[in-house]
This record gives C-alpha cells, sequence and structure tokens, in this order.
C-alpha cells in the first residue's frame, strides 16, 4: 500500500535532487507532479510545474530562492479570510463577517437568482451581502498599494461569489483584464468558514510538498 510524507517548501531544492537521482523523476506538467521509479513527488502549491517545464533540471533551475509575496483570499457568504504572505511568512491577516444567510442557509444573492425577492430582511441581507464584497476588494486594493502587488493570489470561494467579488466597482487587481489576473491560483481543498485561523492554516498547508511512495 502506498504511504506519503510532506516537506517544506525551503525542502523542495535538495528533496527534488535527491529523489531525482534515486528514482529518475520525469516531469507531469498537467498533474503538476514529478514520476519516477515507486515514487510521486507533487511540490508546494506555492512552487507550482509551470505548464512549459520540460524535466527536472528545468524546474530546479527556474526555483527562485525565496517565494516572494503571496495572497490568499477565502470566501464564503457572510465570511471572508484575508492574508498576505513575504517569503512564506505572515505580513498582514484580516477577518470579517457579516449578515447574509437566510434562515435556509443559503445568501440571498443565491435565493433571489433561483426564487425572486424575498419579503423579510432581504433589503438588510443584500446590502450587507455588497459590502462585505467592497471591504474585500478595497482591503486588497490597499495592501496592493501599501506593499506592492503579490506574484500569486491564492483563491477558495463558491464560483458565483467569486464572479460577484471580481464584478465590484473599482475592481480587486486580479478582475479579468487587471494586472494581476494571470497570479490566480484556485485552492483544491474543501475549507471551513474562513477565519484568520483557517487561512493561516490554509496558507501552511500551500506551503507543503507530498512524496508518495507507490511501491510500499
Amino acid at each position: 500500500m502506498a504511504h506519503h510524507e510532506t516537506f517544506h517548501w525551503e525542502e523542495t531544492h535538495g528533496l527534488l535532487e535527491e529523489l531525482g537521482d534515486e528514482h529518475g523523476l520525469e516531469v507531469r506538467p498537467g498533474e503538476g507532479c514529478f514520476l519516477g521509479d515507486g515514487v510521486r513527488v507533487t511540490p508546494p502549491l506555492v512552487q507550482p510545474i509551470a505548464a512549459t517545464c520540460g524535466s527536472l533540471g528545468e524546474f530546479l533551475d527556474e526555483l527562485p530562492l525565496d517565494l516572494g509575496r503571496h495572497l490568499v483570499v477565502l470566501m464564503q457568504a457572510g465570511a471572508t479570510a484575508l492574508g498576505l504572505f513575504e517569503a512564506g511568512l505572515e505580513v498582514r491577516t484580516k477577518s470579517f463577517k457579516r449578515y447574509v444567510v437566510r434562515g435556509t442557509g443559503r445568501s440571498q444573492t443565491t435565493h433571489l437568482k433561483t426564487r425572486g425577492k424575498s419579503r423579510y430582511g432581504s433589503r438588510l441581507r443584500l446590502q450587507n451581502a455588497q459590502l462585505m464584497l467592497d471591504e474585500t476588494a478595497e482591503r486588497i486594493r490597499d495592501w496592493a498599494a501599501e506593499y506592492g502587488e503579490p506574484e500569486r493570489v491564492f483563491y477558495g470561494a463558491p464560483v458565483r461569489l467569486w464572479a460577484d467579488l471580481v464584478r465590484t466597482s473599482p475592481p480587486p487587481p486580479f478582475a479579468p483584464g487587471g494586472p494581476l489576473e494571470s497570479t490566480l491560483v484556485r485552492i483544491p481543498l474543501d475549507l471551513p468558514v474562513p477565519t484568520t485561523a483557517v487561512m493561516l492554516r490554509t496558507y501552511r498547508a500551500l506551503c507543503h510538498g507530498r512524496v508518495e511512495h507507490l511501491d510500499e
């Protein structure tokens, strides 16, 4: 049965060199991993394999010494958690909640798009939903102006809520056509309600890679 172990982003270069010599790792850009004799290695998501990468040597040659600046955006209906990181270290965090969820557990904006206008409390919920989107976009713009634009933006949010965020006016810098659109990386994890603690745990997970031993 296969088993796995994790490694920190600072170990990536040395570990991949060692495993490359030992297992003959070949790149699988479409799968985001390296595959060798009895082993699969997935680098941390903060050090992704470029789609154009042709070999382990090419990946290692282009691997930067530090991570640069990263932004993490986690959103669910009524809750947002943001984090700014430099070289893997926390710089700023912010989380906030708004009353936007109906008694049925659905957000007011989702309800309106499927059932029509609610008679009770809808105006407050809609105002809060838009306020949360505006506050999120404003905080992201402020951080970019104060600290510089992030090199990657990692995000986790429902599709409809994310679409509403990038349509705010003025929009965040990663909106379609914006300067950071190409930096977006969707977080491939099921996440609980966003809080600062959840966001920090999520970023720690993004900073770790995975070695799977396939023949054991």
